[in-house]
């Protein structure tokens, strides 16, 4: 029975050596845990910091370029009103009440009025033309009284003529 006291001792203190050990090494593999862990973050950490800078670095740049754009933009407004007042509103504006804000289309006689430009834009030959002065088959016709639409549709920027076939087909 001794011996087997013994034995017994024996074998608790064997297992709580053992327990102990896999207690330390878990230990240790937890310190590495957490270390490993500690270095993701720092890394993750960077990583937002440059993500943030890159960010604020095209942000920067986007509100320059807008900034540009609408230098640029108000320039060209500015020219287009001082070109306007230049050539004065057409003769015929006032019976139409046209304020130049937008193209004007002649369906009877398939040609437009371009206020950007200041002048007419019509058809010679199957071309489109472009004339600062009545066209010469318009000279006799009191556009005053004429057929128009005035084509709210139509950046003032843009061609007229690009958009024909879109006014052609109406009348």
């Amino acid at each position: 029975m001794k011996n087997v006291i013994v034995y017994g001792a024996a074998m608790v203190l064997f297992m709580v050596g053992a327990i102990t050990e896999v207690h330390a090494q878990r230990g240790h593999k937890e310190d590495k845990y957490w270390e490993r862990r500690k270095e993701a973050d720092k890394k993750r950490a960077e990583y937002i910091r440059e993500n943030e800078k890159k960010r604020d670095e095209y942000i920067r740049e986007r509100r320059k370029k807008e900034d540009e754009y609408y230098r640029e933009s108000t320039k060209r407004r500015r020219e287009y009103h001082k070109e306007v007042r230049k050539h004065g509103r057409p003769v015929w504006a006032s019976a139409h009440r046209y304020d130049e804000r937008n193209h004007i289309y002649f369906p009877d006689y398939r040609t437009f009025y371009d206020p950007y430009r200041g002048g007419y834009v019509f058809l010679n030959g199957g071309r489109w033309a472009f004339s600062a002065q009545i066209p010469s088959f318009m000279i006799n016709v009191d556009l005053g009284r004429a057929n128009v639409r005035i084509l709210k549709d139509i950046p003032l920027e843009r061609h007229p003529e690009d958009f024909y076939d879109d006014y052609d087909e109406e009348y």
